[in-house]
């Protein structure tokens, strides 16, 4: 599986807010898109998913999977790739949710919309939460009724049900507590380990960056403005941006020095 961006423009009217050159994930690949809020990453990856064009924004430019183009790529089609093949996780999943249904009705009405048959996707739910430590009757809850932490396994757990290729992972720890996120860090390794899955992880977070991913794209006003290994590039970074962002993390900054 790769995943290729290349010359991707991002646009509300006159006001570009991604200018992407090139940025690639591989098969099994964690590689993280890091920057200050505003800097343009989740646009991107709203972008990859189809979704940009709901905020309002003009798309251009080339996203391929496995040499597909999905721009402009009927909407039908599209939608059989998200969810499909690639999925996307939120900072806040409670909030993506619909609240007036139960989680195992919007699971398993995900799976259905995906060729699953009715029993097919009750077992395949069920099996994806125990894959991410959740027991199956939470399946039963509404998305108000389940913790931060939760929510966040649960759309985790809906991106294995539906074997996708690639997840999305937009700030997916950042409104968690420390104990809580380390758990959904490790999730995502077994995640990369166990199902082959690709991430894009969506993060100003540097220290977490760090600890994760395998290369990092760092982004500022839209544009890449350093792309490497994650460990090469925090502790030798090439570009004044980054060593701004670097030198604002105090853990960081003292393992460069030690």
């Amino acid at each position: 599986m790769t995943l290729e961006i290349r010359n991707l423009t991002v646009s509300f009217d006159s006001r570009r807010v991604v200018d992407i050159d090139s940025l690639e994930l591989g098969d099994a690949e964690i590689v993280a898109l890091a920057g200050e809020s505003g800097s343009g990453k989740s646009m991107t990856a709203l972008a990859v998913v189809g979704l940009a064009s709901t905020k309002g924004a003009t798309v251009a430019g080339s996203i391929k999977l496995d040499g597909t183009e999905l721009i402009g790529m009927p909407q039908s089609e599209l939608r059989a790739i998200r969810g499909g093949r690639i999925s996307m996780i939120f900072q806040s999943p409670v909030s993506s949710f619909d609240p007036v249904f139960r989680i195992g009705t919007i699971f398993r009405g995900a799976l259905q919309l995906h060729g699953a048959s009715r029993a097919e996707a009750r077992d395949r739910a069920a099996e994806a939460m125990r894959g991410v430590m959740l027991a199956p009757e939470l399946l039963d809850r509404y998305p108000h009724q389940l913790s931060g932490g939760q929510a966040q396994r649960v759309a985790i757990a809906l991106a294995i049900a539906l074997r996708c290729e690639v997840l999305l992972a937009d700030e997916p720890t950042s409104a968690l507590d420390v104990t809580v996120q380390g758990e959904i860090l490790e999730l995502l390794r077994r995640l990369r380990e166990q199902e082959r899955m690709a991430i894009l992880f969506i993060s100003h977070d540097l220290a977490v960056v760090a600890e994760l991913c395998d290369r990092v794209a760092v982004m500022r006003m839209g544009r890449i403005v350093e792309v490497g290994p994650a460990a090469e590039v925090l502790r030798a970074p090439s570009d004044p941006y980054t060593r701004e962002l670097i030198a604002s993390v105090p853990k960081l900054t003292s393992a460069a020095a030690g």
